[in-house]
């Protein structure tokens, strides 16, 4: 059983650190997807690939955090009761991307990525130009909905911290 000084840290921290990396990911994509856009592909494939690392070390880590605080809250909330269930939705809403990421964006971002490390050549592979700008479209809407997912299980963890 939480104190309620544990519970209200873990509800503080399960929501900012939900809506924080939620707002971080749409931000990437409405910032840096019109960039890449505007320059030549082998420049903004080079980015995307950094992008991608960088990402890769820091989103999973904060889904995972804020999943868990809101995993710990649901545990401990009354058995059959709505709260807990408020909160298993969080939780599986911030760890959600997770999934969704390797399920849905991962062909797509492993293209890129091997269109990237072949320059020249697996642009024209690919398709050509137009075809590696309509992947960095299709990433960004992607991405986009990433970040809807971590929302709503933040905006789930909310809702269930202001019922309590």
């Amino acid at each position: 059983m939480t104190t309620p000084l544990q519970t209200l840290s873990l509800q503080v921290f399960g929501i900012s650190t939900g809506f924080v990396t939620a707002g971080a990911i749409t931000a990437l994509s409405y910032s840096t997807v019109p960039i890449f856009l505007e320059h030549p592909n082998e420049v903004s494939l080079r980015h995307l690939r950094a992008l991608f690392s960088s990402g890769s070390h820091i989103f999973p880590q904060l889904a995972t955090a804020a999943s868990t605080a809101f995993g710990i809250l649901a545990y401990n909330a009354p058995a059959d009761s709505p709260l807990r269930i408020q909160y298993i939705i969080a939780a599986a809403g911030t760890i959600g991307i997770a999934p969704y990421t390797v399920l849905v964006m991962k062909p797509t971002n492993m293209t890129l990525k091997e269109i990237g490390e072949e320059g020249d050549e697996g642009i024209k592979k690919s398709g050509g130009q137009e075809r590696v700008q309509e992947l960095l479209r299709s990433f960004g809407r992607m991405n986009n909905i990433r970040g809807g997912i971590l929302t709503f299980g933040a905006a789930m963890g909310l809702i269930a911290a202001l019922s309590h």
